[in-house]
């Protein structure tokens, strides 16, 4: 019984030290965060499609699984660009030291203008679904993800014009 205590102890312990991955709560950690990062955060999160009733079996075998999977990856790929350009505009907004400040600036905007690049192509990938005969489900999403992309490539785009 006591080997039970002490491995229960030490399951605790241990997902208590590793850190977690907190999808979504991203406003929470970041209190004093300017309202830019938390534009992109927003903007990250409206890619996130939650479907409960989503059967991914269903999906494999579907004439449309092709189309699917490449509007998951866009979501997905959009996401990351997004979630990158708000870090790095967190961590230059954090930084105190002047000299810092001057030799991060430039870095930061490269790096915006290619999340604004690369939210530009992703944002082309539902528009070649657009032109084929889709079930209106795909069709709906795939506007709404192009949508939802060019929307976070302008505030990028914003963002980037504003540090300039």
């Amino acid at each position: 019984m006591t080997s039970i205590v002490r491995g229960a102890f030490l399951v605790a312990a241990l997902l208590a030290i590793i850190p977690t991955r907190l999808g979504g709560q991203e406003e929470n950690l970041l209190p004093h965060a300017s309202p830019n990062v938390l534009g992109l955060y927003k903007a990250k999160d409206a890619l996130q499609t939650h479907n409960p009733f989503r059967d991914p079996i269903a999906e494999a075998f579907s004439p449309d699984s092709r189309k699917i999977d490449l509007l998951d990856q866009a979501e997905s790929f959009g996401q990351d660009y997004i979630r990158a350009a708000a870090d790095l505009l967190n961590v230059y907004e954090n930084l105190h030291c002047e000299s810092d400040l001057v030799m991060m600036k430039p870095l930061l905007i490269d790096r915006l203008q290619l999340s604004s690049q690369l939210l530009s192509i992703d944002a082309q990938r539902p528009t070649i679904l657009l032109g084929q005969k889709n079930l209106p489900a795909i069709t709906e999403r795939a506007l709404k993800l192009r949508d939802d992309l060019l929307a976070a490539k302008s505030k990028v785009d914003a963002i980037a014009a504003s540090l300039k």
